[in-house]
Protein backbone atom coordinates (compact mmCIF):
# COMPACT_ATOMS: atom_id res chain seq x y z
CA UNK A 1 0.00 0.00 0.00
CA UNK A 2 2.91 2.37 0.88
CA UNK A 3 4.35 1.93 -2.34
CA UNK A 4 0.59 2.64 -4.14
CA UNK A 5 1.44 5.84 -2.64
CA UNK A 6 4.65 6.88 -3.48
CA UNK A 7 3.57 5.95 -7.21
CA UNK A 8 0.63 8.33 -6.78
CA UNK A 9 3.22 10.88 -5.12
CA UNK A 10 6.20 10.22 -8.52
CA UNK A 11 3.46 10.27 -11.05
CA UNK A 12 1.54 13.57 -9.35
CA UNK A 13 5.07 15.06 -9.57
CA UNK A 14 5.32 14.35 -13.13
CA UNK A 15 1.99 15.86 -14.16
CA UNK A 16 3.05 18.96 -12.16
CA UNK A 17 6.08 19.12 -13.83
CA UNK A 18 4.96 19.00 -17.54
CA UNK A 19 1.44 20.68 -16.61
CA UNK A 20 2.01 23.65 -15.15
CA UNK A 21 2.23 26.87 -17.54
CA UNK A 22 1.83 24.59 -20.50
CA UNK A 23 0.72 27.32 -22.67
CA UNK A 24 3.68 29.87 -21.83
CA UNK A 25 6.31 26.93 -21.70
CA UNK A 26 8.65 26.31 -23.31
CA UNK A 27 8.54 29.87 -24.34
CA UNK A 28 7.78 30.32 -27.92
CA UNK A 29 5.68 28.27 -30.31
CA UNK A 30 7.07 26.86 -33.25
CA UNK A 31 6.01 26.29 -36.94
CA UNK A 32 6.16 22.36 -36.45
CA UNK A 33 3.40 23.18 -33.67
CA UNK A 34 1.29 25.20 -35.52
CA UNK A 35 1.30 23.05 -38.48
CA UNK A 36 0.02 20.11 -36.43
CA UNK A 37 -2.04 22.14 -34.62
CA UNK A 38 -3.81 23.74 -37.90
CA UNK A 39 -3.58 20.65 -39.84
CA UNK A 40 -6.16 18.94 -36.69
CA UNK A 41 -7.99 21.87 -36.70
CA UNK A 42 -8.62 21.50 -41.19
CA UNK A 43 -9.91 17.97 -40.17
CA UNK A 44 -11.82 19.41 -37.58
CA UNK A 45 -13.41 21.52 -39.82
CA UNK A 46 -13.30 19.83 -43.30
CA UNK A 47 -12.25 16.43 -43.38
CA UNK A 48 -8.50 16.87 -45.38
CA UNK A 49 -5.20 18.39 -43.98
CA UNK A 50 -4.18 22.04 -45.03
CA UNK A 51 -3.06 20.55 -48.28
CA UNK A 52 -6.54 19.35 -49.25
CA UNK A 53 -5.60 15.83 -48.14
CA UNK A 54 -8.37 13.53 -46.93
CA UNK A 55 -7.36 11.79 -43.47
CA UNK A 56 -3.77 11.32 -44.61
CA UNK A 57 -1.06 8.97 -43.06
CA UNK A 58 1.74 11.10 -43.90
CA UNK A 59 1.07 14.95 -43.72
CA UNK A 60 2.85 17.29 -46.22
CA UNK A 61 3.07 19.90 -44.04
CA UNK A 62 6.13 22.16 -45.06
CA UNK A 63 7.55 19.51 -47.33
CA UNK A 64 8.90 17.39 -44.70
CA UNK A 65 6.76 14.49 -44.73
CA UNK A 66 5.51 14.47 -41.42
CA UNK A 67 3.90 11.20 -39.73
CA UNK A 68 0.09 11.23 -38.67
CA UNK A 69 -0.03 10.46 -34.87
CA UNK A 70 0.93 13.69 -33.34
CA UNK A 71 -2.18 15.23 -35.46
CA UNK A 72 -4.96 12.97 -34.72
CA UNK A 73 -4.08 12.92 -30.92
CA UNK A 74 -4.71 16.64 -31.11
CA UNK A 75 -8.18 16.35 -32.56
CA UNK A 76 -9.93 15.57 -29.02
CA UNK A 77 -7.64 18.72 -27.65
CA UNK A 78 -8.66 20.94 -30.52
CA UNK A 79 -12.26 20.18 -30.24
CA UNK A 80 -12.30 20.82 -26.32
CA UNK A 81 -10.18 23.71 -26.22
CA UNK A 82 -10.09 25.17 -30.11
CA UNK A 83 -7.01 26.11 -31.47
CA UNK A 84 -4.54 27.62 -28.91
CA UNK A 85 -0.96 26.62 -27.58
CA UNK A 86 -2.71 25.20 -24.97
CA UNK A 87 -4.50 22.64 -26.45
CA UNK A 88 -1.92 21.84 -29.12
CA UNK A 89 0.63 21.12 -26.10
CA UNK A 90 -2.14 19.12 -23.82
CA UNK A 91 -2.22 15.81 -25.64
CA UNK A 92 1.57 15.03 -25.42
CA UNK A 93 2.12 16.48 -21.81
CA UNK A 94 -0.55 14.09 -20.79
CA UNK A 95 1.43 11.11 -22.89
CA UNK A 96 4.38 12.11 -20.85
CA UNK A 97 2.75 11.34 -17.76
CA UNK A 98 1.65 7.99 -19.08
CA UNK A 99 5.08 7.45 -19.81
CA UNK A 100 6.33 7.75 -16.10
CA UNK A 101 3.32 5.21 -15.27
CA UNK A 102 4.60 2.82 -18.55
CA UNK A 103 8.04 2.68 -17.07
CA UNK A 104 6.99 1.77 -13.91
CA UNK A 105 4.45 -0.80 -15.05
CA UNK A 106 7.71 -2.28 -17.57
CA UNK A 107 10.31 -2.58 -14.68
CA UNK A 108 7.87 -4.33 -11.98
CA UNK A 109 7.14 -6.87 -14.87
CA UNK A 110 10.79 -8.10 -15.95
CA UNK A 111 12.30 -7.35 -12.50
CA UNK A 112 9.78 -8.17 -10.30
CA UNK A 113 10.69 -5.62 -8.13
CA UNK A 114 8.42 -2.63 -7.07
CA UNK A 115 11.06 -0.73 -5.61
CA UNK A 116 13.28 -0.80 -8.90
CA UNK A 117 9.91 0.10 -10.80
CA UNK A 118 9.74 3.18 -8.45
CA UNK A 119 12.99 4.46 -8.92
CA UNK A 120 12.31 4.30 -12.68
CA UNK A 121 9.34 6.31 -12.48
CA UNK A 122 10.78 8.88 -10.16
CA UNK A 123 14.06 9.03 -12.42
CA UNK A 124 11.60 9.85 -15.67
CA UNK A 125 9.26 12.21 -13.67
CA UNK A 126 12.21 14.65 -13.04
CA UNK A 127 14.05 13.94 -16.10
CA UNK A 128 16.12 17.23 -17.64
CA UNK A 129 15.32 15.01 -21.33
CA UNK A 130 12.10 14.28 -20.66
CA UNK A 131 10.65 17.30 -18.99
CA UNK A 132 10.91 19.78 -21.91
CA UNK A 133 9.88 17.38 -24.64
CA UNK A 134 6.54 16.58 -22.60
CA UNK A 135 5.85 20.15 -22.59
CA UNK A 136 5.51 21.06 -26.34
CA UNK A 137 3.98 19.25 -29.30
CA UNK A 138 7.14 17.20 -30.01
CA UNK A 139 6.45 14.22 -31.34
CA UNK A 140 9.50 12.46 -30.68
CA UNK A 141 7.95 12.39 -27.36
CA UNK A 142 5.64 9.98 -28.34
CA UNK A 143 7.44 7.24 -28.58
CA UNK A 144 8.85 7.28 -24.65
CA UNK A 145 5.64 5.92 -23.63
CA UNK A 146 4.51 3.62 -26.71
CA UNK A 147 7.64 1.55 -26.46
CA UNK A 148 7.35 1.05 -22.49
CA UNK A 149 3.46 0.25 -22.65
CA UNK A 150 4.13 -1.64 -25.99
CA UNK A 151 7.04 -3.60 -24.42
CA UNK A 152 5.03 -4.25 -21.11
CA UNK A 153 2.20 -5.77 -22.93
CA UNK A 154 4.92 -7.62 -25.59
CA UNK A 155 6.19 -9.69 -21.39
CA UNK A 156 2.35 -9.89 -20.82
CA UNK A 157 1.65 -12.05 -23.57
CA UNK A 158 2.33 -15.29 -21.83
CA UNK A 159 -0.21 -14.65 -18.98
CA UNK A 160 -3.14 -14.01 -21.27
CA UNK A 161 -3.19 -13.97 -25.09
CA UNK A 162 -5.28 -10.48 -25.82
CA UNK A 163 -2.02 -8.20 -24.59
CA UNK A 164 -1.13 -10.08 -28.50
CA UNK A 165 -3.13 -6.78 -29.58
CA UNK A 166 -2.34 -4.04 -26.98
CA UNK A 167 0.85 -4.67 -27.66
CA UNK A 168 1.17 -4.74 -31.61
CA UNK A 169 -1.12 -1.71 -31.56
CA UNK A 170 0.99 0.08 -29.34
CA UNK A 171 4.27 -1.15 -31.11
CA UNK A 172 2.33 -0.17 -34.40
CA UNK A 173 1.13 3.07 -33.45
CA UNK A 174 5.07 4.23 -32.44
CA UNK A 175 6.27 3.49 -36.10
CA UNK A 176 3.52 6.72 -36.95
CA UNK A 177 4.90 8.56 -34.13
CA UNK A 178 8.46 10.22 -35.05
CA UNK A 179 10.97 9.13 -38.22
CA UNK A 180 13.78 7.98 -35.33
CA UNK A 181 11.07 5.47 -33.92
CA UNK A 182 10.03 4.01 -37.43
CA UNK A 183 13.56 2.68 -37.84
CA UNK A 184 14.20 1.65 -34.15
CA UNK A 185 10.92 -0.30 -33.23
CA UNK A 186 11.06 -2.86 -35.50
CA UNK A 187 14.52 -3.92 -34.89
CA UNK A 188 14.02 -3.88 -31.10
CA UNK A 189 11.02 -5.42 -31.63
CA UNK A 190 12.55 -8.12 -33.85
CA UNK A 191 15.24 -8.73 -31.05
CA UNK A 192 11.95 -9.68 -28.75
CA UNK A 193 10.84 -11.70 -31.16
CA UNK A 194 14.30 -13.86 -31.41
CA UNK A 195 14.81 -13.78 -28.03
CA UNK A 196 11.45 -15.02 -27.23
CA UNK A 197 11.84 -18.08 -29.47
CA UNK A 198 15.45 -18.79 -27.91
CA UNK A 199 14.25 -19.04 -24.56
CA UNK A 200 11.58 -21.34 -25.36
CA UNK A 201 9.42 -23.07 -28.46
CA UNK A 202 7.69 -20.63 -30.82
CA UNK A 203 4.16 -20.43 -30.43
CA UNK A 204 1.37 -19.60 -31.99
CA UNK A 205 1.06 -16.30 -29.59
CA UNK A 206 4.14 -14.90 -30.61
CA UNK A 207 3.25 -15.64 -34.44
CA UNK A 208 0.11 -14.02 -34.33
CA UNK A 209 1.75 -10.57 -32.28
CA UNK A 210 4.44 -11.19 -35.02
CA UNK A 211 1.73 -11.13 -37.77
CA UNK A 212 -0.09 -7.80 -36.13
CA UNK A 213 2.86 -5.87 -35.68
CA UNK A 214 4.03 -7.31 -39.05
CA UNK A 215 0.70 -5.55 -40.68
CA UNK A 216 1.35 -1.72 -39.48
CA UNK A 217 5.05 -2.15 -40.73
CA UNK A 218 3.44 -3.17 -44.21
CA UNK A 219 1.35 0.14 -43.98
CA UNK A 220 4.51 2.28 -42.50
CA UNK A 221 6.16 1.19 -45.53
CA UNK A 222 3.68 1.90 -48.37
CA UNK A 223 3.64 5.69 -46.76
CA UNK A 224 7.14 5.73 -47.50
CA UNK A 225 5.71 6.33 -51.36
CA UNK A 226 3.38 9.22 -50.14
CA UNK A 227 5.59 11.59 -48.55
CA UNK A 228 7.26 10.12 -45.69
CA UNK A 229 10.35 9.13 -47.26
CA UNK A 230 11.01 12.41 -48.25
CA UNK A 231 11.94 13.16 -44.85
CA UNK A 232 14.68 10.76 -45.44
CA UNK A 233 16.31 12.13 -48.61
CA UNK A 234 16.06 15.85 -47.48
CA UNK A 235 17.43 15.42 -43.57
CA UNK A 236 20.54 12.00 -43.46
CA UNK A 237 23.40 11.49 -44.39
CA UNK A 238 22.42 9.59 -47.28
CA UNK A 239 22.26 12.67 -49.73
CA UNK A 240 26.13 13.73 -48.69
CA UNK A 241 28.31 14.38 -51.52
CA UNK A 242 32.36 13.31 -50.82
CA UNK A 243 34.88 16.44 -50.02
CA UNK A 244 35.98 17.16 -53.55
CA UNK A 245 37.89 19.92 -52.18
CA UNK A 246 40.06 17.86 -49.94
CA UNK A 247 40.25 15.28 -53.19
CA UNK A 248 41.49 18.23 -55.66
CA UNK A 249 44.22 18.82 -52.44
CA UNK A 250 45.24 15.57 -52.83
CA UNK A 251 45.42 15.33 -56.33
CA UNK A 252 47.43 18.51 -56.76
CA UNK A 253 49.64 17.26 -53.73
CA UNK A 254 50.61 14.25 -55.78
CA UNK A 255 49.09 11.80 -54.50
CA UNK A 256 47.43 9.02 -57.71
CA UNK A 257 43.84 9.43 -58.40
CA UNK A 258 42.97 5.80 -57.63
CA UNK A 259 44.12 6.80 -53.53
CA UNK A 260 42.32 10.08 -53.45
CA UNK A 261 39.05 8.74 -54.71
CA UNK A 262 39.56 5.49 -52.43
CA UNK A 263 40.16 8.25 -49.69
CA UNK A 264 38.09 10.34 -50.00
CA UNK A 265 34.88 8.65 -51.49
CA UNK A 266 30.84 8.88 -50.35
CA UNK A 267 30.79 5.84 -48.79
CA UNK A 268 33.76 6.21 -46.42
CA UNK A 269 33.05 9.85 -45.88
CA UNK A 270 29.78 8.91 -44.83
CA UNK A 271 31.05 6.36 -42.45
CA UNK A 272 33.57 8.31 -40.47
CA UNK A 273 30.68 10.75 -40.16
CA UNK A 274 27.91 8.31 -38.97
CA UNK A 275 30.42 6.71 -36.21
CA UNK A 276 30.97 10.28 -34.76
CA UNK A 277 27.81 11.06 -34.54
CA UNK A 278 26.91 8.03 -33.41
CA UNK A 279 29.60 7.96 -30.33
CA UNK A 280 28.33 11.72 -29.63
CA UNK A 281 25.49 10.53 -28.17
CA UNK A 282 27.21 8.39 -25.68
CA UNK A 283 29.81 11.11 -24.75
CA UNK A 284 29.58 13.09 -21.54
CA UNK A 285 29.18 16.59 -22.89
CA UNK A 286 26.06 15.37 -24.59
CA UNK A 287 24.53 13.02 -21.46
CA UNK A 288 25.50 15.14 -18.51
CA UNK A 289 27.45 18.79 -19.38
CA UNK A 290 26.15 20.36 -22.57
CA UNK A 291 23.15 18.67 -23.81
CA UNK A 292 21.60 19.25 -27.20
CA UNK A 293 23.13 21.72 -29.57
CA UNK A 294 19.03 23.30 -30.32
CA UNK A 295 16.72 24.85 -28.76
CA UNK A 296 13.65 24.80 -31.03
CA UNK A 297 12.30 21.70 -29.11
CA UNK A 298 11.78 23.28 -26.07
CA UNK A 299 15.78 22.18 -25.17
CA UNK A 300 18.36 24.10 -23.32
CA UNK A 301 21.51 23.72 -24.85
CA UNK A 302 24.31 24.02 -22.25
CA UNK A 303 22.00 21.42 -19.91
CA UNK A 304 22.76 18.08 -19.78
CA UNK A 305 20.04 15.32 -20.45
CA UNK A 306 20.98 13.96 -17.48
CA UNK A 307 21.88 15.46 -13.82
CA UNK A 308 25.27 15.01 -13.08
CA UNK A 309 24.83 13.09 -10.21
CA UNK A 310 22.59 10.32 -12.37
CA UNK A 311 26.72 9.35 -13.79
CA UNK A 312 27.09 7.27 -10.00
CA UNK A 313 24.43 5.50 -11.26
CA UNK A 314 26.20 4.71 -15.01
CA UNK A 315 28.74 3.32 -12.85
CA UNK A 316 26.82 1.45 -10.27
CA UNK A 317 25.64 -0.97 -13.35
CA UNK A 318 28.67 -2.36 -13.08
CA UNK A 319 28.71 -3.75 -9.73
CA UNK A 320 25.87 -6.19 -11.01
CA UNK A 321 26.74 -7.37 -14.46
CA UNK A 322 24.52 -10.33 -13.98
CA UNK A 323 21.31 -8.01 -13.91
CA UNK A 324 22.71 -6.64 -17.76
CA UNK A 325 23.15 -10.12 -19.05
CA UNK A 326 19.81 -11.23 -17.80
CA UNK A 327 17.97 -7.87 -19.82
CA UNK A 328 20.53 -7.52 -22.72
CA UNK A 329 17.54 -6.50 -24.54
CA UNK A 330 17.51 -2.93 -22.81
CA UNK A 331 21.21 -2.21 -23.96
CA UNK A 332 20.27 -3.70 -27.15
CA UNK A 333 17.48 -1.12 -26.96
CA UNK A 334 20.17 1.96 -25.87
CA UNK A 335 22.71 0.98 -28.72
CA UNK A 336 19.73 0.82 -31.74
CA UNK A 337 18.34 4.01 -30.24
CA UNK A 338 20.64 6.82 -31.61
CA UNK A 339 21.33 5.14 -35.07
CA UNK A 340 18.76 7.37 -36.80
CA UNK A 341 19.88 10.77 -34.98
CA UNK A 342 23.54 9.44 -36.11
CA UNK A 343 22.25 9.25 -39.86
CA UNK A 344 21.08 12.55 -39.69
CA UNK A 345 22.45 16.34 -40.85
CA UNK A 346 22.26 18.70 -38.72
CA UNK A 347 24.21 20.26 -35.76
CA UNK A 348 24.30 17.23 -33.80
CA UNK A 349 23.15 15.57 -30.49
CA UNK A 350 19.60 16.14 -31.22
CA UNK A 351 17.98 15.17 -28.42
CA UNK A 352 14.61 14.78 -29.36
CA UNK A 353 15.92 12.19 -32.47
CA UNK A 354 17.50 10.27 -29.61
CA UNK A 355 14.92 10.17 -26.79
CA UNK A 356 13.52 6.80 -28.03
CA UNK A 357 16.46 5.54 -25.79
CA UNK A 358 15.92 7.74 -22.76
CA UNK A 359 13.48 4.58 -21.04
CA UNK A 360 16.02 2.18 -21.49
CA UNK A 361 18.82 4.29 -20.19
CA UNK A 362 16.88 5.55 -17.60
CA UNK A 363 15.83 1.78 -16.37
CA UNK A 364 19.50 1.30 -16.38
CA UNK A 365 20.46 3.81 -14.23
CA UNK A 366 17.73 2.88 -11.50
CA UNK A 367 19.47 -0.45 -11.78
CA UNK A 368 22.98 1.07 -11.12
CA UNK A 369 21.25 3.45 -8.45
CA UNK A 370 19.92 -0.29 -6.50
CA UNK A 371 23.19 -1.97 -7.23
CA UNK A 372 25.32 0.92 -5.33
CA UNK A 373 22.64 0.59 -2.25
CA UNK A 374 22.48 -3.35 -2.37
CA UNK A 375 26.69 -3.16 -1.97
CA UNK A 376 26.50 -0.92 0.31
CA UNK A 377 23.49 -2.53 2.19
CA UNK A 378 24.99 -1.15 5.64
CA UNK A 379 24.61 2.33 4.60
CA UNK A 380 21.66 2.35 2.26
CA UNK A 381 19.40 4.60 3.57
CA UNK A 382 22.22 7.41 3.55
CA UNK A 383 22.98 6.54 -0.19
CA UNK A 384 19.18 6.87 -0.68
CA UNK A 385 18.72 10.04 1.60
CA UNK A 386 21.78 11.96 -0.11
CA UNK A 387 20.88 10.44 -4.02
CA UNK A 388 17.31 11.89 -3.33
CA UNK A 389 18.52 15.32 -2.15
CA UNK A 390 20.72 15.67 -4.66
CA UNK A 391 18.68 15.11 -6.99
CA UNK A 392 15.59 17.20 -5.94
CA UNK A 393 18.38 20.03 -5.94
CA UNK A 394 19.25 19.17 -9.91
CA UNK A 395 15.65 19.42 -9.99
CA UNK A 396 15.36 22.89 -8.66
CA UNK A 397 18.40 24.04 -10.67
CA UNK A 398 16.81 22.92 -13.99
CA UNK A 399 13.35 23.94 -13.35
CA UNK A 400 15.07 27.63 -12.29
CA UNK A 401 17.06 27.20 -15.81
CA UNK A 402 13.86 26.39 -17.44
CA UNK A 403 11.26 28.57 -16.25
CA UNK A 404 13.53 31.51 -15.92
CA UNK A 405 16.57 31.69 -17.80
CA UNK A 406 14.85 29.77 -21.05
CA UNK A 407 12.84 32.84 -22.10
CA UNK A 408 15.91 34.84 -22.63
CA UNK A 409 18.15 32.07 -24.20
CA UNK A 410 15.47 30.36 -26.87
CA UNK A 411 12.99 32.72 -27.78
CA UNK A 412 14.75 33.41 -30.86
CA UNK A 413 14.68 29.58 -31.60
CA UNK A 414 11.14 29.37 -30.09
CA UNK A 415 9.77 31.74 -32.30
CA UNK A 416 9.01 34.02 -29.55
CA UNK A 417 6.15 37.41 -30.19
CA UNK A 418 4.47 35.16 -33.15
CA UNK A 419 1.36 35.29 -31.87
CA UNK A 420 1.75 39.07 -30.58
CA UNK A 421 2.90 39.70 -34.45
CA UNK A 422 0.03 38.04 -36.17
CA UNK A 423 -2.59 39.53 -33.82
CA UNK A 424 -1.70 42.30 -34.50
CA UNK A 425 -1.64 42.28 -38.42
CA UNK A 426 -5.06 40.70 -38.11
CA UNK A 427 -6.47 43.54 -36.18
CA UNK A 428 -4.92 46.14 -38.73
CA UNK A 429 -4.52 44.14 -42.31
CA UNK A 430 -7.73 45.48 -43.61
CA UNK A 431 -6.04 48.61 -44.15
CA UNK A 432 -3.98 47.39 -46.80
CA UNK A 433 -3.75 46.55 -49.90
CA UNK A 434 -1.17 43.81 -49.18
CA UNK A 435 0.99 42.12 -46.26
CA UNK A 436 4.25 41.25 -47.36
CA UNK A 437 5.64 38.64 -44.28
CA UNK A 438 9.65 37.93 -44.95
CA UNK A 439 10.65 34.48 -45.18
CA UNK A 440 13.39 34.79 -42.59
CA UNK A 441 10.16 33.74 -40.55
CA UNK A 442 10.96 30.20 -41.21
CA UNK A 443 7.59 29.36 -42.74
CA UNK A 444 5.67 32.58 -41.67
CA UNK A 445 2.08 31.24 -43.60
CA UNK A 446 1.39 28.62 -40.84
CA UNK A 447 1.79 31.26 -38.23
CA UNK A 448 -0.83 33.52 -39.83
CA UNK A 449 -3.27 30.53 -40.21
CA UNK A 450 -3.16 29.07 -36.74
CA UNK A 451 -3.69 32.63 -35.24
CA UNK A 452 -6.39 33.64 -37.37
CA UNK A 453 -7.85 30.81 -37.20
CA UNK A 454 -7.69 30.98 -40.83
CA UNK A 455 -11.03 29.02 -42.60
CA UNK A 456 -9.30 25.98 -43.71
CA UNK A 457 -11.15 26.02 -47.27
CA UNK A 458 -9.02 29.26 -47.72
CA UNK A 459 -6.25 27.65 -47.31
CA UNK A 460 -6.67 24.80 -49.06
CA UNK A 461 -7.60 26.74 -51.92
CA UNK A 462 -4.00 29.21 -51.78
CA UNK A 463 -2.09 25.61 -51.24
CA UNK A 464 -3.15 24.57 -54.63
CA UNK A 465 -0.85 26.99 -56.00
CA UNK A 466 2.38 26.96 -54.26
CA UNK A 467 4.07 23.67 -56.83
CA UNK A 468 7.40 23.15 -55.25
CA UNK A 469 7.83 19.59 -55.42
CA UNK A 470 6.83 20.48 -59.30
CA UNK A 471 9.54 22.75 -59.37
CA UNK A 472 11.74 20.11 -57.90
CA UNK A 473 12.23 21.59 -54.51
CA UNK A 474 12.06 19.91 -51.24
CA UNK A 475 10.36 23.00 -49.06
CA UNK A 476 7.23 25.05 -50.05
CA UNK A 477 9.49 27.95 -48.32
CA UNK A 478 11.85 27.47 -51.05
CA UNK A 479 9.48 29.09 -53.31
CA UNK A 480 10.90 32.41 -53.93
CA UNK A 481 7.04 33.82 -53.33
CA UNK A 482 3.60 31.97 -52.43
CA UNK A 483 0.67 33.70 -51.51
CA UNK A 484 -2.73 33.43 -49.11
CA UNK A 485 -4.93 35.58 -49.49
CA UNK A 486 -3.73 39.39 -48.92
CA UNK A 487 -0.36 37.71 -47.35
CA UNK A 488 2.74 37.17 -49.44
CA UNK A 489 5.58 35.28 -48.57
CA UNK A 490 9.15 36.11 -49.93
CA UNK A 491 12.55 37.33 -48.93
CA UNK A 492 12.25 40.80 -50.35
CA UNK A 493 14.55 43.68 -50.55
CA UNK A 494 13.12 47.06 -48.68
CA UNK A 495 14.40 49.21 -51.04
CA UNK A 496 12.72 47.61 -54.38
CA UNK A 497 9.30 47.47 -52.58
CA UNK A 498 9.51 50.71 -51.81
CA UNK A 499 9.82 51.94 -55.68
CA UNK A 500 7.36 50.06 -56.95
CA UNK A 501 4.17 49.88 -54.09
CA UNK A 502 2.30 51.29 -51.58
CA UNK A 503 -0.44 51.03 -49.04
CA UNK A 504 1.51 47.55 -47.67
CA UNK A 505 2.92 46.22 -44.64
CA UNK A 506 5.94 44.66 -44.64
CA UNK A 507 6.85 41.94 -41.60
CA UNK A 508 10.28 40.99 -41.44
CA UNK A 509 12.85 41.05 -38.63
CA UNK A 510 15.33 44.20 -38.11
CA UNK A 511 18.06 42.92 -40.28
CA UNK A 512 15.45 42.62 -43.08
CA UNK A 513 15.47 46.71 -43.09
CA UNK A 514 17.80 49.56 -42.94
CA UNK A 515 18.73 49.99 -39.38
CA UNK A 516 17.00 54.20 -39.43
CA UNK A 517 13.62 52.96 -40.47
CA UNK A 518 10.97 53.52 -37.80
CA UNK A 519 8.43 50.77 -37.64
CA UNK A 520 4.64 50.65 -37.20
CA UNK A 521 5.11 48.21 -34.67
CA UNK A 522 8.23 46.54 -32.96
CA UNK A 523 7.36 43.00 -30.57
CA UNK A 524 10.19 42.44 -28.72
CA UNK A 525 12.03 39.65 -27.15
CA UNK A 526 11.49 38.80 -23.21
CA UNK A 527 15.32 40.96 -23.36
CA UNK A 528 13.98 43.66 -24.92
CA UNK A 529 15.93 43.37 -27.81
CA UNK A 530 13.57 43.57 -31.21
CA UNK A 531 12.27 40.74 -32.62
CA UNK A 532 10.09 41.14 -35.34
CA UNK A 533 9.44 44.92 -36.99
CA UNK A 534 5.90 45.86 -39.07
CA UNK A 535 6.48 48.61 -41.53
CA UNK A 536 4.39 50.39 -43.43
CA UNK A 537 5.21 51.77 -47.07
Amino acid sequence: MKQKYILTLVILVAALLRLVGLGAYPVGFTPDEASFGYDAWSLLQTGQDQWGGNWPLVFKSFGDGKLPLQVYLLIPSIALFGLTEFAVRLPNAIFGVLAVWAIYLLVKRIFKNKQLALMSAFLLAISPWHIPLSRGAFEANLTTFLMPIGIYWFFKIKDNPRYIYFSALALGLNLFSYHSARLVTPLIVGYLIIQSWTKRKPNKNIFLFSSVFGFFIIIAAATMFFGAGDRIATSTIFGIDPPTAARFNSLMSGLPSSIARLLYNKYLVMSELFLSQYLQYFSWEFLFLEGPRESTYGMLPGVGVFYLVEAIFIFGLFLNLKKLKEHAWLLVWVFLAPIPAALSIGPGHAANRAVIMLPAFVILMAVGWQNIQTVFKKYALRINLSFVLLLFMSLVLYLETYFVQQRYVSAPDMFFGTNKLFSYLEDVDQNYDQIVVSKSLSEPHIFYAFYTKLDPTKFQEASEAWDFKERGLSWVDQLPEYNLGKYQFNNFVYQDILKASNNLLLVGKPEDFPLDLKPEKIIRYPDNTDAFWVVEI
